[in-house]
């Protein structure tokens, strides 16, 4: 304890009779290398939250039911239908029926999915029903009607992502021709473009399930696959334990299971967030060992002194950690306030825009824990190593300067 008030004593003395213009920079250097830290990992993390909530708003919700590899359909959805929804921890589920691959609009034409659908509870399960580009959702008794993504019609949009593979240039209003399973061609009226900003649900086609039972009279009471929204607070795998039962000859997916897609471009995120991290790690181990480095240089003979009047080596060290970390504590405080109430703010008003939509920062308390951890033991180890070389010389070339 003795060694650590002397330190300590040490410490407070150079801090307060330093040099005022180096103590700010120093703490400046490390707020804005924790701010550095803070800032790629929240962004990157918002954009994962953004994929994530997209994935499972308008491509695979919380669970998906499918035929097993020995059927093509589900037979009586209408009934397994009623069942789900009866089941604990459901809140919603609808039904599609995939109903052609083939779009064509004026000479131009291209494969994409189309499906039949319930509107009312497709629009309680998804969120594609919100996200217009223009003009409608489907009606349910609407006849030859279409609801067909941006990435399908291309609506003129040339900066689009992926909009050399659309159509290109439809828009509502248009008459488009679309090949059912039976080969046959029909034409659909475009009533709604949808632009959901995630180019994986982007690409789809919808007309309703009534026009579907009159153009292919075999899709009556089949399902290419049923969606199942689940409760806020229910616990999916126990849902689909419960739901398993209810059918044989089907299987059960989650949006964790479905969303290998999207897994390579959340890792490579990941990789780069670690990369940078470790360069702003390493600034931070230069700038305080430099500091250091100049501050005990200029201080060889006082420190030389000190040790001939009986102070140890080893409080004299503590005492450059405990320095050390003043600077990164004050840096790392205000960094946290400006990143938390200024920048955090801006960017929540201004969001990145990104190829799956506006991402903002998101940021956990771990990670902001984490940074300071890292930061405050770098900040210790680059004082340590100057200060244990500075005591090591004897103290009459330390007084003398030699």
């Amino acid at each position: 304890m003795r060694m650590v008030r002397v330190a300590a004593f040490l410490a407070w003395r150079s801090i307060t009779r330093g040099n005022f213009g180096i103590a700010s920079t120093t703490t400046l250097m490390l707020l804005l290398i924790y701010m550095s830290l803070l800032f790629l990992p929240s962004l990157i993390q918002g954009a994962v939250n953004r994929v994530n909530t997209q994935l499972v708003n308008t491509l695979t919700t919380d669970i998906v039911i499918q035929p097993d590899t020995r059927a093509g359909s589900i037979d009586n959805a209408g009934a397994l239908l009623a069942s789900i929804r009866q089941t604990p921890g459901v809140d919603q589920a609808t039904a599609v029926v995939r109903v052609g691959s083939q779009i064509s609009y004026q000479g131009n034409s291209g494969s994409f999915s189309v499906e039949a659908i319930d509107p009312s509870s497709f629009a309680q399960v998804f969120t594609t029903a919100s996200n217009i580009f223009s003009g409608h959702y489907l009606s349910a008794q609407g006849p030859g009607q279409v609801f067909m993504g941006i990435g399908v019609a291309g609506a003129g949009q040339t900066s689009a992502r992926g909009y050399r593979a659309s159509l290109e240039s439809v828009y509502t209003g248009d008459q488009v021709a679309i090949t059912l399973s039976n080969g046959q061609t029909h034409s659909f009226t475009v009533v709604g473009i949808y632009d959901n900003q995630f180019p994986l649900s982007d690409g789809n086609a919808y007309i309703t399930l009534d026009q579907a039972d009159q153009l292919l009279p075999g899709v009556a009471d089949q399902a290419t696959a049923i969606y199942v929204r689940t409760d806020a607070d229910a616990n999916v795998n126990q849902v689909v334990a419960a739901l398993t039962p209810l059918q044989s000859g089907v299987k059960f997916e989650t949006s964790a299971d479905l969303g290998s897609a999207v897994q390579d471009q959340v890792a490579a995120f990941n990789l780069i967030s670690d990369i940078l991290k470790i360069v702003s790690l390493l600034m931070a181990a230069i700038t305080i060992f430099i500091i250091t480095y100049v501050d005990l240089v200029n201080k060889r003979r006082q420190i030389g002194i000190q040790r001939a009047i009986g102070i140890r080596s080893a409080p004299i060290v503590l005492s450059y950690v405990l320095k050390a970390w003043v600077y990164a504590l004050v840096g790392i405080g205000a960094g946290f306030l400006l990143f938390q109430y200024a920048l955090t703010p801006v960017v929540r008003g201004h969001p990145f825009q990104f190829p799956n939509g506006p991402v903002t920062l998101a940021t956990t308390g771990g990670e902001m824990s984490a940074d300071l951890v890292f930061l405050v033991v770098v900040a210790a180890i680059a004082a340590l190593i100057p200060a244990v070389r500075s005591v090591r010389l004897r103290i009459l070339d330390a007084i003398w300067g030699s």
